[in-house]
C-alpha cells in the first residue's frame, strides 16, 4: 500500500487522475485517518465542473457537512439502519439542483455493511447514473463482495499513523467523566474542566480524548453484543442502557470527533458534545 503522510503525499497519487471513474474503493490502514483526505477526493469531483467563484463557498459548505451534494453514511460498528439505506437510495436517485451538478456519496467503512445492503448499492455500481459518484471506504478488503469490487476503482493507501496513537494512560479519566456524563447530564459542563484540562488548549490531545471516548463506546456495543472487545475500553455503566442508545452515542461521538481538526472552539464542541449526549439520555428509558 502507498504510504500517506499528509495532504501532499495523497495530492500527488490523486492528481493523475484525468478522467474520475464512477465508484472508487479505497483500501486503507484507518477510516478515522483516511476520512478527511477522501473528503478532499470528493471535492475534486465536485470542483472539475463549476467555476472558480464558487469553490470557495462549496469548499467551506463541504467542511462543514453543509453540501447537499455530498452524502456520508457512517455505519456503526454493526452495521447500518434500514433508515440510513433508504435515505442514500433516496439520495443516489435525485440529482443536484445546481446545473449539471454532481453528487457524491461515501460510505465509510464500507465493510461493516450487511451483504443484503451492500447488494442494493450493487445495483447502483452496476447501472451508475450521470454525474453520481461512489466513494466506498474500507478497513478490510476481504469482506467486500467480490462483484463490488469489480466494479470499482481500488485505490489501496497507507496513512501515518503517528500522531494519532491513544495514550492509555487517558482512559480512567474519560471514564469517569462519562460515568459523571451519564449521572449528571447537562450539570456535566459546569465540571468538564476537571476531565479535560489542558486538553481544552490542545487540538491533538483533544483529539486523543475523544479517540479514547469513542473506543470505550465501540468497545461496550461489542462487548454487549458478543462481538470482539478490549475489556481496558468497555464501560460498565453502558450496559444498562439499550444497544440503540449506546450506538447514538456512538454516532455523536464520531460525528464531533470529526470537527476536531477543524477550526473550532474546543470548549463549544466539548458543550455540545454534552448536550447531544444528555438529548439521547432524556428521551431513553433504563
Amino acid at each position: 500500500m502507498t504510504k500517506i503522510v499528509n495532504l501532499i503525499d495523497f495530492e500527488n497519487i490523486t492528481s493523475n487522475i484525468t478522467s474520475f471513474s464512477h465508484a472508487y474503493l479505497f483500501n486503507v490502514n484507518s477510516l478515522e485517518v483516511a476520512f478527511p483526505y477522501i473528503k478532499d477526493f470528493a471535492k475534486k469531483i465536485i470542483f472539475e465542473n463549476i467555476s472558480n467563484e464558487e469553490k470557495e463557498l462549496i469548499s467551506y459548505q463541504i467542511d462543514h457537512d453543509e453540501f447537499d451534494d455530498l452524502y456520508v453514511v457512517n455505519p456503526s460498528t454493526i452495521g447500518i439502519s434500514t433508515s440510513e439505506i433508504t435515505k442514500l437510495l433516496d439520495y443516489m436517485e435525485t440529482k443536484s439542483l445546481r446545473e449539471n451538478g454532481r453528487r457524491v456519496y461515501i460510505i465509510y467503512g464500507f465493510e461493516r455493511l450487511t451483504r443484503e445492503v451492500s447488494n442494493k448499492i450493487l445495483k447502483f455500481l452496476e447501472e451508475p447514473s450521470d454525474n453520481i459518484y461512489a466513494l466506498l471506504m474500507t478497513e478490510n478488503m476481504d469482506r467486500i463482495l467480490s462483484t463490488i469490487i469489480s466494479r470499482c476503482q481500488t485505490i489501496n493507501l497507507n496513512f501515518s499513523l503517528s500522531d494519532n496513537t491513544i495514550d492509555d494512560e487517558n482512559i480512567p479519566n474519560l471514564k469517569k467523566f462519562f460515568e459523571f456524563l451519564l449521572s449528571h447530564k447537562k450539570e456535566t459542563i459546569a465540571y468538564e474542566n476537571n476531565y479535560f484540562k489542558d486538553a481544552l488548549t490542545d487540538r491533538i490531545k483533544f483529539d486523543n480524548y475523544f479517540a479514547i471516548l469513542e473506543k470505550m463506546i465501540s468497545n461496550s456495543i461489542n462487548k454487549m453484543i458478543g462481538g470482539t472487545y478490549e475489556e481496558k475500553y468497555c464501560l460498565n455503566q453502558l450496559n444498562e442502557y439499550d444497544l440503540s442508545l449506546l450506538i447514538n452515542f456512538l454516532n455523536i461521538t464520531n460525528k464531533l470527533k470529526g470537527l476536531i481538526k477543524q477550526n473550532i472552539n474546543l470548549n463549544l464542541l466539548l458543550d455540545r458534545y454534552i448536550i447531544e449526549v444528555t438529548k439521547e439520555l432524556e428521551v431513553c428509558k433504563k
